[in-house]
């Protein structure tokens, strides 16, 4: 029996010069796998920034054509605390600390009601409401003539018993206006300053005059009902926590928010960075293979190339797949060649899962190895499925199963020269498990201890059965794993290596199939150069 362990190969044989390992990958943390995986998603990545910046744009335009423009005045009071003290005979007035809390206390007081409602009642109400930002429809409404029978209509509502009250509506106003003032402190200052949003730039200046007046009124109010006796309040007046207004509000000179060609020029930008970014995430977290950094991560040996997917039958992309396919395979006859140096070579040829390509991998590869002189025997050791030498089915024909059995003489199954220096072997008849016969093939293809072929190629079943490319493990001294582009995640295909074992020491590469065309200019590039330097040699 032919002697499994001699082809063993080192688990990391082929993954010299790269760092990275499963733990890694399974976290999704390797700088060059995500910079594979970004490159991979690069034409999505492109049309994304591109629908992103599309958006981005109608976005800001739009923004910019239905936002109400709103102008903001700042007035700024300054806060202090004076008590009478005894000197004597004489009494003066000084100032004591003002505490947080009474800062606090004139912030709350300055959004009371009862400072809101002396405004309200200064300015008018009617005044004040049209003083306040209105909504987008309500602009809208504004701009096609509400103005000239709101009057009626708010009669005519009142008059059906649906309008609002006198009291109801004040209320709604004393809201509104609520909502447009901003009351802060100063850094740690003892001077609180009051911003008031309106639709104009006077009515954001006036708002503003108003509230502070009214709180300062408001606060010498409160401290005038002390004492009854007017000599004693005007003495008293400057006792307690006074208010002061130190800078009236000046008339805004532009709208709040930023400009209009400032939100054009921005919102584009912003659109196509946040689509990238929404690609690079969706990139990061794709777990389907499509990069060699990720199949030499999870293998740990070597991709030997990339093969593009054909659509239709363009000359110049056949011609580049047959090159980019010789070039591949060539790789992995040389990799066979520096690990073993016995005859002949069991090499297994899988997938993950059925139509990746690895039987047009196999096919390719015999008649390769067949085309440079070498006497190859193909060997189809799947499962179902139609012949690929002929258009008889496997059940029709006898083959590796009968062989194995020792039903029929190995020159009885095998198909000579179905091209020169290739044989074939088909599966013949399923009946049952291979696992205890297949060391019987490298005696039937022995022939007085002499082989009549270097290579033996085994189109094996796909991964996701496990189990019997496991079994096949103990004649097989080399496995290429063929990988659809975008097909199997790295879970998927981990979790298939996993399961084969030590079968999985004799990993000797992988191919990765079905690329598609956009992504292969690099290579395409580099092939042509070649045909070019070997074109015109110099001299």
């Amino acid at each position: 029996m032919l002697d499994s362990s001699a082809g063993k190969r080192p688990y990391a044989d082929h993954a010299v010069g790269y760092s990275f390992s499963s733990d890694v990958w399974r976290e999704g943390i390797g700088f060059r796998i995500a910079i594979a995986k970004i490159r991979q998603h690069r034409p999505a990545l492109q049309r994304l920034m591109i629908v992103g910046v599309i958006i981005g744009g109608l976005a800001g335009v739009l923004y910019g054509v239905v936002k109400v423009p709103t102008f903001s005045a700042t007035s700024e009071l300054l806060i202090s605390n004076t008590t009478l003290q005894m000197s004597g005979p004489d009494a003066v007035v000084t100032q004591i600390l003002v505490e947080n809390a009474l800062i606090q206390s004139a912030i709350e007081m300055l959004k009371s009601s009862r400072v809101l409602e002396r405004v309200i009642d200064k300015v008018g109400l009617e005044e004040t409401e049209d003083m306040l930002p209105k909504s987008s429809l309500e602009q809208l409404i504004g701009q096609i003539g509400w103005h000239h029978f709101r009057g009626r209509l708010l009669s005519d509502i009142a008059a059906a018993g649906g309008g609002l009250s006198d009291e109801k509506r004040r209320q709604k106003v004393l809201t509104r206006l609520r909502a447009d003032i901003v009351v802060s402190r100063v850094g740690a200052s003892l001077i609180v300053s009051v911003r008031a949003r309106a639709r104009s730039p006077d009515d954001a200046q006036r708002l503003t005059d108003e509230l502070a007046a009214s709180f300062v009124q408001e606060q010498n109010d409160t401290s005038a009902v002390v004492s009854t006796s007017a000599s004693l309040r005007e003495r008293i007046k400057v006792l307690g926590p006074t208010a002061r207004i130190i800078s009236e509000a000046a008339s805004p000179t532009s709208s709040d928010g930023p400009p209009f060609v400032a939100i054009a020029t921005l919102a584009p930008i912003f659109g196509g960075l946040l689509a990238a970014c929404v690609g690079v995430a969706l990139a990061l977290f794709d777990r389907r293979l499509r990069s060699t950094e990720q199949l030499v991560a999870l293998t740990s040996a070597e991709c030997f190339g990339l093969l593009p997917h054909i659509k239709g039958s363009q000359k110049g992309q056949l011609e580049l797949m047959s090159r980019l396919r010789r070039s591949a395979l060539q790789r992995a006859g040389s990799a066979v060649l520096e690990t073993s140096g016995r005859l002949p070579h069991f090499v297994g040829i899988t997938s993950y899962c059925h139509g990746e390509g690895k039987t047009a991998v196999a096919n390719g590869w015999a008649r390769s190895l067949a085309r440079d002189g070498s006497r190859v025997l193909l060997v189809d050791a799947g499962q179902g499925g139609t012949s690929s030498a002929s258009g008889r089915t496997r059940a029709q024909m006898v083959g590796l199963h009968e062989v194995l059995r020792g039903q029929v003489a190995p020159n009885e199954a095998v198909q000579s020269e179905i091209c020169p220096n290739l044989d074939y072997l088909p599966t013949g008849e399923v009946l049952g498990s291979l696992d205890a016969l297949w060391g019987n093939l490298a005696c039937a293809i022995n022939v007085d201890g002499d082989c009549a072929y270097e290579w033996v190629v085994l189109d094996l079943p796909p991964l996701a059965m496990a189990a019997d490319v496991r079994s096949a493990g103990q004649i097989i001294d080399h496995l290429l794993i063929v990988v659809e582009w975008g097909q199997a995640t790295e879970t998927e295909l981990d979790q298939a290596l996993g399961a084969l074992g030590s079968a999985r020491d004799r990993i000797l590469g992988t191919i990765l199939n079905k690329v598609p065309w956009r992504l292969l200019r690099f290579e395409t590039r580099r092939m042509r150069t070649l045909q070019r330097v070997s074109a015109h040699p110099k001299v």
